[in-house]
């Protein structure tokens, strides 16, 4: 499972993003142990320059892991580790040849400046990629020249040892560079998705309202606007809370507030999934009903307001209160457009209204 889970994060196809702080503390783990792998090859080999080099660059990221694991000054941490390896790389080089494979590391490095551009970059310090590159460039071709023009006065003595460790660095190097372009390419796919989840919760947002969770005016416009639905007839429900300002005089806001939630969960519960409960405004509740002839609409307005009528309201004191709410009912026959039957519906609400209220017209 941890094998499938590794190539599927090298092939950037992973699910989640490894943080800088994650990435720099393994990277700064993964050198400490290859240095001392290096710090014993070399004292076995009797070079001991390069075991001076191993054993202060073990030093350094030691230091290194135990700052990054606690997440400080991560751009210096990759600063003092990138300068370590182009010093160890040239170092290596002028010591033991350019056939010993050290410069393949500097290459590595090339592509590492934009992965520090996209981690360490902020509004107050730009990292600027090129700044790596450069140093890169430079370190190689002096390493190079210098390789071919100084004579190395150490070898591991035989050609074997010398195309082993040249491949080793190899694959080392390519290593690194599959290492942070994976990484890199799996932070910006999980951003993106990030992204795409951010703005689809921003979406359902612009639709929702935030007190009750209802549809708003914006989402059941749009659904209205389907033409289909349009052409096979609709009903329209328009309620409104029975002296909902004395609920809030009396009782106070929050009560208020509660008042609306648990109306509107009366309403969730009433309707079909393709109805639209809608909180049209202040204390009134629209339903949009598609393929409801008038009657259906009526009884459903009927259930709907029984259900009210049970409602048992506390106030945070447990003071108990129940409320009552008038009903409009107008189908798509009864207007030209949504707009008039929407009247028509608030039109029979305030009939209501003004006859009593508590009830269905």
């Amino acid at each position: 499972m941890r094998i499938r889970a590794f190539w599927e994060y090298i092939s950037a196809k992973a699910s989640y993003a490894l943080s800088a702080k994650q990435v720099m503390a393994l990277i700064m783990l993964v050198l400490g142990i290859f240095n001392t792998g290096l710090l014993v090859f070399h004292f076995a080999y009797a070079i001991y320059p390069m075991c001076a080099i191993n054993a202060a660059s073990v030093a350094l990221y030691l230091f290194c892991y135990v700052k990054a694991k606690k997440g400080k000054k991560l751009l210096r941490i990759f600063n003092l580790s990138y300068a370590e390896i182009m010093i160890h790389a040239v170092a290596s080089v002028l010591l033991l040849g350019v056939d010993s494979g050290f410069s393949l590391y500097i290459i590595a490095m090339l592509p590492l400046g934009y992965y520090a551009s996209y981690n360490f970059s902020s509004e107050k310090r730009q990292v600027n990629p090129m700044f790596y590159v450069i140093v890169s460039i430079a370190a190689f071709c002096f390493a190079r020249i210098s390789g071919n023009y100084i004579e190395p006065p150490y070898s591991y003595g035989n050609k074997i040892t010398d195309r082993t460790m040249y491949m080793v660095n190899f694959f080392v190097a390519v290593i690194a560079i599959v290492l942070f372009f994976s990484t890199l390419l799996n932070q910006i796919k999980f951003l993106e998705s990030q992204r795409l989840y951010q703005n689809k919760k921003l979406e359902e947002l612009s639709k929702t309202d935030s007190l009750t969770g209802l549809a708003n005016r914006r989402s059941l416009q749009e659904r209205y606007e389907d033409l289909s639905l349009i052409r096979e007839g609709y009903a329209v429900i328009m309620g409104d809370i029975d002296d909902f300002k004395k609920v809030n005089d009396t009782y106070g806001h929050d009560a208020g507030d509660q008042t609306l939630k648990a109306v509107a969960s009366v309403f969730k519960k009433a309707v079909r999934g393709e109805d639209i409960v809608c909180r049209w405004g202040g204390e009134e509740i629209l339903v949009f009903l598609p393929r409801c002839p008038l009657g259906n609409a009526k009884n459903r307005a009927e259930d709907i307001l029984k259900d009210i009528r049970g409602l048992d309201l506390r106030t945070k004191s447990g003071k108990r209160f129940h409320i009552t709410m008038t009903l409009g009912v107008a189908t798509s026959k009864e207007g030209a457009d949504f707009t008039e039957v929407v009247k028509k519906a608030d039109e029979r609400l305030y009939d209501g209204k003004h006859n009593g209220k508590d009830q269905v017209v």
